[in-house]
């Protein structure tokens, strides 16, 4: 369906495809904000900081594919295009990633939750998320191990 996705034959390319970083920008953001109304109670139009998504992907075996000098702002693309290839190739699903996300931020965010910890919070959940995630890379491309070295 998707006739862009068939040009991918590693990891370390979606990982560095600024057009899915595009589209898992918006993939990433639209389900943080309806996880976090889902968990505030109220809707909002909330988006993921760089930093968050940065932070996430730096602790996974993904970050030594993209390299340790890598800013906040590609490291967070890289983590978006991940997001983007796993939902266009059905690895995953709107409904099931927020979900997901409504499970792990509902123990540490309420609607008086301070900015720093909700950052705190969304780095831990989108970390864990890319973690729970990572054997569906695994399996598709085997050639690039994903385990912690």
């Amino acid at each position: 369906m998707w006739r862009f996705l068939s040009k991918h034959t590693t990891i370390t390319m979606i990982l560095r495809d600024k057009g899915l970083a595009k589209l898992g920008d918006a993939f990433v953001n639209l389900c943080y904000s309806l996880a976090k109304s889902i968990v505030i109670g109220a809707p909002t139009g909330a988006k993921v900081q760089d930093r968050v998504l940065a932070n996430a992907i730096r602790a996974t075996p993904l970050y030594k594919l993209i390299g340790h000098r890598t800013d906040a702002g590609t490291a967070g693309d890289a983590y978006e295009a991940v997001m983007a290839h796993l939902w266009l190739s059905d690895k995953i699903s709107l409904q099931s990633t927020v979900d997901t996300l409504v499970d792990l931020l509902e123990p540490h965010l309420t609607p008086t939750t301070s900015r720093r910890h909700e950052v705190e919070a969304a780095t831990s959940a989108f970390q864990k998320m890319l973690e729970q995630y990572l054997s569906l890379l695994s399996d598709e491309f085997a050639e690039e191990p994903l385990h912690k070295s």
